[in-house]
């Protein structure tokens, strides 16, 4: 049986960029590294771009498709990253397509 050690995360939810809200916690969104420096990317997923704080960027390459979970900085709406998942073999146009056929019945 798992212990509980009394630490309990906020759901993560998925969200299009131009739909974090201050009201958002933990987010992931899919997106294109657009810019990087200053320990910051810059993502972009055709519907807006955000800033996302992380620890090195210096191992990420503008053009590379990401997933970045991570909570919300309320301020600025920019995205502190928790984790950071290379998505570049991931088809996003399959699944933009199947996530409309399931969501909309």
């Amino acid at each position: 049986m798992p212990e509980d050690f009394g630490f309990k995360r906020f759901p993560t939810v998925e969200k299009k960029i131009s739909e974090i809200s201050p009201e958002d916690i933990r987010v992931a969104v899919i997106g294109t590294v657009v810019d990087k420096g200053d320990g910051k990317i810059v993502i972009d997923d055709g519907s807006d771009n955000i800033n996302v704080f992380l620890d090195d960027e210096n191992k990420l390459e503008t053009g590379k498709m990401l997933r970045i979970v991570g909570r919300v900085n309320k301020d600025d709406l920019s995205i502190s990253a928790e984790a950071v998942q290379d998505f570049s073999k991931f088809n996003l146009e399959l699944y933009k397509k199947l996530k409309e056929l399931y969501l909309t019945k």
